[in-house]
């Protein structure tokens, strides 16, 4: 049975349908409609943010025939759909990444569209051609022929060759927010008729990473477990996720300056089971939450959106018994500790370390407070 996976059966078919990206939309919807569409563009950010989507949704749009475009009802349109237009070549440069390819690519280039006005090219990890491939690519890349488009794509523009970058409009994609995701992983669910709970598709987003691609492909492992209703509880069984509970307790255990109670429940959790290393990275998040509400009060709930509403409650009231530098040190060892300790031969050695550390932190006295005990 061939099943297709929800991010490429929810793919955006319109401009309106993309997640977080309004900074790149705007000014590219503009460009097609006043046809002043670039001859090279270069797409730039994380994986899984819609790259290769908005690069698709201009290559339909360019020979769409509607009043809006991509109208999607257009033969144009419907070809592109269906995976039968032949004026849209995507190209993998991973595989694909010497200079021979790039040649013939130059040479496909001369020849006009089989149908349509425009040819569109799409060169996908970019960063993977050889120098050689880039030479041989400049010199079309900054002359093409009138019927050619060439996006480019990558996540490491850092290994772009300043030569390619000047001669395309670049455009920088940031990860979407998290409750973005979570409202498209809300639509999707619907869609699939499976009631997901807020909490649960905030922790999928969550666990996405900033990748909407990753989260929707979670989203479909869970519905392939859970496929009526999905919980928060269900999401971290199967995705092995810490539970938010015993993070929270966790948490406060620390605020209290409970060594021995903390060490008890981290012995406790990797008996149980539980990626303690997880649970370093949750702690991380929660301890820059606090820091943030300490720093400023009213500017932290602009921060707050990766945190469930328990979450938040569990730092705030913990909050007073955390004070700046305590907070500081924290995110800081934690952050040191997770790139210390990545082949611990005991799991949850990196947890207990960053405990006590941290505690340690907290029983220091500043001169003052040691004159004045």
């Amino acid at each position: 049975m061939n099943h297709l996976v929800l991010y490429r059966k929810y793919r955006p078919m319109a401009f309106d349908d993309i997640v977080g990206q309004d900074h790149i939309v705007r000014p590219i919807t503009n460009a097609i409609k006043t046809n002043r569409v670039a001859h090279a563009y270069l797409f730039a950010g994380p994986r899984g943010v819609g790259k290769t989507t908005i690069a698709r949704l201009i290559a339909k749009s360019l020979n769409c025939t509607g009043a809006v475009r991509p109208c999607n009802s257009c033969a144009s349109c419907a070809e592109f759909n269906g995976n039968r237009a032949l004026n849209v070549i995507e190209i993998d440069a991973a595989s694909n990444r010497g200079i021979d390819e790039i040649r013939a690519l130059r040479e496909s280039a001369r020849f006009a569209p089989p149908g349509g006005s425009f040819k569109t090219y799409i060169v996908d990890e970019c960063h993977m051609l050889t120098k050689e491939a880039f030479n041989a690519l400049l010199k079309t890349l900054e002359e093409p022929p009138t019927h050619v488009v060439f996006i480019l794509a990558t996540t490491e523009i850092e290994k772009m060759p300043a030569t390619i970058v000047s001669r395309t409009q670049h455009y920088t994609f940031r990860r979407p927010p998290i409750s973005a995701v979570a409202s498209r992983l809300g639509a999707i669910a619907k869609k699939e008729k499976v009631a997901l709970a807020p909490e649960a598709a905030h922790l999928i987003a969550r666990a996405g990473e900033g990748s909407l691609r990753d989260a929707e492909s979670i989203l479909g492992q869970i519905m392939a477990a859970e496929d009526k209703k999905i919980t928060s509880t269900e999401v971290e069984d199967i995705l092995g996720l810490p539970k938010s509970e015993a993070a929270q307790k966790l948490f406060s255990l620390i605020a209290e300056k409970n060594p021995a109670g903390a060490l008890a429940l981290v012995q406790e959790l990797a008996d149980a089971g539980s990626d303690t290393v997880a649970l370093l990275r949750l702690l991380l998040r929660y301890f820059r939450h606090a820091l943030l509400l300490r720093l400023d009060a009213a500017a932290a709930p602009r921060f707050a959106e990766d945190m469930l509403p328990a979450e938040r409650d569990c730092i705030a009231k913990n909050l007073p018994h955390l004070d700046e530098p305590i907070l500081t040190r924290a995110v800081l060892t934690i952050t040191d500790n997770l790139q210390r300790f990545r082949a611990s031969p005991i799991p949850q050695l990196p947890l207990e370390i960053t405990i006590l550390e941290i505690l340690a932190d907290q029983s220091e006295q500043s001169p003052q407070e040691k004159l004045s005990a």
